[in-house]
């Protein structure tokens, strides 16, 4: 199984496997040729915020991204070690209203 692996902030060694990333491009067209995005979202991100459950979400700002400024969202697991999804919002605020962020990079 091909995948390329990225570190979180924390260390882990997370995988982005190319069947998870052909889905993720099935469902978001616009993240076509966005891997490298997606792999540097998760070795440096600008916050990380708790999931419902014990997927993790980290969260970039992009000036430039296929579809204009927008936030790069990947939504991962560390105690399995991959990246479940990605998408881009313009709306990332409405992620920190629901959930708590549990790491932000210091500016």
């Amino acid at each position: 199984m091909s995948f390329r692996a990225s570190r979180t902030v924390t260390g882990v060694r997370v995988k982005l496997y190319k069947r998870i990333l052909r889905r993720i491009i099935g469902k978001h067209s616009e993240l076509e040729g966005c891997e490298d995005m997606i792999l540097e979202t998760l070795e440096d991100p600008d916050f990380i915020v708790e999931g419902h459950k014990r997927e993790l979400l980290a969260v970039r700002h992009y000036d430039v991204t296929p579809i204009g400024s927008k936030d790069m969202v990947v939504v991962y697991r560390e105690d399995k070690g991959i990246v479940i999804t990605a998408f881009l919002t313009s709306k990332a605020h409405r992620i920190t209203e629901k959930r708590r962020i549990i790491w932000q990079k210091v500016k």
